[in-house]
């Protein structure tokens, strides 16, 4: 059996009192059987990076995690949020990568690994150097002291052979790994193997915090959730009984809506989107006695915070490789050379029709003489449609053609799959504008609501520019889960240019097998590499083996 063994570095300024806290720490967090460990495992590709390069990353999780989503954030040393990231599991794993900003100053930062349920949050440190200014010329900068290390074990028995202890620059590499076969009858899940840019005794360090979870019991099994509150307007209060309508405009729309209880809570589950999808949000009092508000949750600092630093001081090897990474990053920028290839993510199945059913019928307004807004399309184009103004305050009916009278209550009336209850929104509309129009001569259900009628104008642009945003609706691009990435390689036809890769091989769910073969190519870059592979196995504990191996 593999045991996870814990090692504590302990800095010259620690005192009594903090070395008694990570100690009670390290025991609740772990206490118990290795299978029942609760926090999660972080590793990066290096630990050194430029501002303006991209930082890939892999997790193991806990086996009694029952989130399906991790969420994956940069922080500085405030613990203000830089970027945030959402990642699905896969046998309680996930692999991803984040874009580092240009603009990020030198100097520690940290990524943080939660879920929405889990009680504890795992920091691990990185260095960012920015590719503008480079490492400040004071000789010691600030880090976290939390320096609580999490260390597997290695296991001796798994060899890593065919790579030599130098190889030159531009050499194709044939290496094998070998898993004993008592160790490959334990391994759950992929194997991570990497191979790229080490700085000798430099690492980076983790540490873990407690934070008190969510009491809702909601989990991210498939999808990322949004959540917010629904506020009356003028007191602030929670506003109870309140509708929220959540919008994805798409050529075919999708739709959900909620029901405010005493709290004014909402919330919507964004199961299997990935990448950005634009997302509109509204309130209404149903009764349209009083105006509401929509804020959503958003937390713009980690929970946990970062409680202690130190000086440390920036040792002259890591100056020394900065320096060299933003001349290299330059020259990548220069030949856009793209580090990574974003693979496109899957979609939720399309609907056959939109939410609010199959339309009586579709009018396309271009066959016929361009007409100059939508009083003049309604009335001489669509059938079963009163829009009329009366002391130049518009209105809406629809046909019930079960009843053979017009609905009076007025339609559910949508632009490009939003529902809009201003109708001079729609009234300058004319035929250069629309696309199509959809109308439900009828009553339509969705769920516990009911619609006298639909209209559903879908605009030429599919932009949804005419909706404004207020207090009551707003509009966004939400970053759902993030798609899937491969390492981009050099092929042989830019052997012209430089080649200043500092990871070789990114390879993070390999099936695990007897044998698995490995084909690299060295860059341009020189200096010390490391062959990483990392697993887990059924009981819990993650192992690895490394191997060191110089480029000149």
């Amino acid at each position: 059996m593999i045991r996870i063994t814990i090692q504590i570095i302990k800095n010259k300024d620690f005192n009594v009192k903090r070395k008694l806290l990570i100690l009670l720490l390290l025991f609740v967090t772990l206490a118990g059987k290795t299978q029942e460990r609760k926090y999660f495992s972080l590793f990066t590709d290096r630990n050194l990076y430029t501002s303006g390069e991209t930082l890939l990353f892999k997790i193991f999780g806990p086996e009694n995690e029952s989130s399906g989503i991790i969420h994956i954030d940069l922080i500085n040393a405030s613990g203000k949020k830089i970027v945030e990231i959402n990642k699905k599991t896969t046998d309680h794993q996930a692999d991803g990568f984040i874009y580092l900003p240009d603009s990020l100053s030198s100097g520690y930062y940290l990524l943080c690994t939660s879920t929405r349920n889990n009680p504890t949050l795992t920091f691990n440190q990185i260095y960012i150097c920015n590719r503008f200014t480079g490492i400040p010329e004071a000789g010691t900068a600030i880090r976290s002291s939390e320096t609580m290390i999490v260390a597997e074990n290695q296991v001796n028995d798994l060899e890593i052979k065919g790579i030599n202890k130098t190889s030159q620059t531009r050499s194709k590499v044939q290496a094998t790994i070998h898993l004993p076969g008592k160790l490959l009858s334990q391994i759950k899940g992929n194997l991570w193997v990497s191979i790229a840019e080490t700085i000798s005794g430099y690492n980076s360090e983790s540490f873990l915090k407690s934070i008190k979870p969510k009491e809702d019991q909601i989990v991210e099994k498939d999808g990322v959730i949004l959540e917010g509150f629904v506020k009356d307007f003028k007191t602030g209060e929670p506003f109870k009984n309140g509708i929220v309508f959540l919008s994805i405009p798409d050529s075919i729309p999708r739709f959900n809506f909620y029901r405010t209880g005493s709290d004014g809570y909402f919330y919507f589950q964004f199961d299997n989107y990935y990448g950005k999808i634009p997302v509109v949000i509204q309130g209404l009092d149903p009764e349209r006695k009083r105006l509401v508000k929509i804020v959503l949750n958003h937390q713009e600092s980690v929970p946990a915070g970062i409680s202690s630093f130190e000086n440390w001081t920036v040792p002259p090897e890591l100056r020394k490789i900065a320096a060299q990474n933003i001349d290299a990053l330059t020259f990548r920028k220069i030949f856009n050379q793209q580090e990574i290839t974003i693979q496109p993510g899957s979609r939720p199945k399309a609907e056959a029709y939109p939410f609010y059913g199959v339309p009586t019928s579709v009018i396309d307004p271009h066959p016929f003489i361009d007409l100059p807004d939508f009083t003049e399309i309604s009335r001489e184009l669509l059938p079963g449609v009163k829009f009329r103004a009366y002391n130049r305050i518009p209105s809406l009916q629809v046909l019930n053609s079960a009843m053979h009278a017009y609905f009076e209550d007025p339609p559910l009336l949508l632009i490009d799959g939003i529902p809009i209850h201003d109708l001079n929104i729609v009234k300058p509309l004319g035929s250069k504008d629309i696309d199509r129009v959809e109308i439900c001569n009828g009553e339509r259900f969705y769920g516990d609501l009911a619609f006298p009628g639909v209209v559903a104008i879908y605009t030429s642009k599919s932009n949804f520019s005419r909706i404004v945003e207020s207090d009551d609706l707003i509009k966004f691009n939400l970053d759902v889960i993030q798609p899937a990435a491969q390492l981009n390689i050099p092929s042989e036809k830019l052997q012209n240019e430089p080649d200043l890769r500092k990871v070789l091989l990114w390879k993070p769910s390999l099936k695990p097998e007897e044998t698995v073969r490995l084909d690299f190519e060295t860059s341009d870059i020189r200096g010390s590499f490391k062959l990483l592979v990392r697993g887990t196995t059924s009981d819990g504990s993650v192992f690895y083996k490394e191997q060191i191996f110089e480029v000149n």
